[in-house]
């Protein structure tokens, strides 16, 4: 015979009506004639001896111990983790792409102002879309030279725009110009303008990471060769959307600040929340740097750069 089998009983009665019929202690306790707080013990020693066992599954593609140690240890307010084995960037474009368009579609809200850079992850998050809240989009900067059409942001706020029924902001000109007269000429024009002028308006931004060691960055191979010699001669390791960083996260000045149409980098700073898609093993120093300048708010990567990441932090 068990002991305090009363108790028990009792107990057993409580955690039914409270976990599985989502009565409150407060109900089960005047329908039972007894305290809340004697409520509250019995779920207790539900819980103790085992008469009620509680799981938590994680969801089956996401590493959820692996994204709260990188949130807290990089102050984020989120991280998602695609959990998985070491992996190449090429293999991850489609799941961040998914995962990218699962979190816009679950956070953004009716009346906001998205930025849109370019890139394979957007581009695939750009398919995956199926419905968004009532957003206007805005091209973050004009298309990058040797850009592949597949990911092309003049497309991608369209199609961004389409899933949400708001407003596109194209920005129909180059990323930068060699001529600084020529980047006040363009500026000048109506749509070019329009959409520039919104950049302080913007309330979220999402954008990939580009790694310039090793080399896995649009922006890197598309610079003239005296740019991208001289940024790497200052060390530069990342580039989110026009914004050039090296390995302690702080901006590196580059042409683009004169002569680029695009968001300025104290503009991408005032956003306030700036959503980072990046992944694979070639990415783990990129996002590194970005995460120590707290240029994200937002971090979605996979489990390859968060496993990095996190065990680095107990080195010395």
């Amino acid at each position: 015979m068990p002991k305090r089998p009363l108790q028990k009983l009792q107990a057993s009665l409580v955690a039914r009506r409270y976990y599985l019929e989502n009565q409150t202690k407060s109900e089960i306790a005047d329908k039972l004639g007894i305290s809340r707080f004697k409520v509250a013990r019995l779920i207790e020693t539900a819980l103790k001896e085992g008469i009620v066992h509680i799981e938590i599954r994680d969801q089956s593609d996401l590493n959820t111990e692996l994204a709260e140690r990188l949130r807290e240890a990089y102050g984020l307010n989120v991280a998602l983790v695609l959990d998985g084995p070491d992996l190449p960037s090429n293999s991850l474009i489609e799941p961040l792409g998914l995962l990218v368009a699962d979190f816009l579609e679950e956070t953004l809200t009716d009346g906001q102002l998205l930025g849109l850079s370019w890139g394979r992850t957007l581009a695939a998050a750009a398919k995956a879309i199926t419905k968004l809240a009532k957003v206007d989009v805005v091209q973050a900067a004009g298309s990058p030279a040797r850009l592949d059409l597949s990911q092309n942001p003049t497309e991608l706020v369209h199609r961004f725009a389409r899933a949400a029924g708001g407003l596109a902001y194209p920005l129909f000109g180059p990323m930068w110009v060699e001529d600084p007269e020529l980047v006040d000429k363009l500026t000048a024009e109506p749509s070019i303008a329009d959409a520039m002028s919104r950049y302080d308006k913007i309330d979220a931004l999402v954008v990939g990471v580009g790694s310039w060691r090793p080399q896995e960055s649009c922006l890197c191979s598309g610079f003239p060769e005296d740019w991208r010699r001289e940024a790497l001669k200052h060390n530069v390791l990342a580039d989110i959307c026009a914004t050039l960083i090296d390995p302690d996260g702080q901006a590196v000045g580059s042409p683009l600040d004169s002569v680029g149409l695009c968001l300025s980098t104290e503009q991408l700073r005032r956003i306030p929340e700036r959503i980072v898609a990046g992944g694979g093993l070639e990415k783990v120093d990129a996002i590194r740097a970005v995460l120590k300048g707290g240029w994200v708010t937002t971090l979605i990567t996979d489990a390859s750069v968060a496993r990095r990441l996190v065990g680095e932090l107990g080195r010395p």
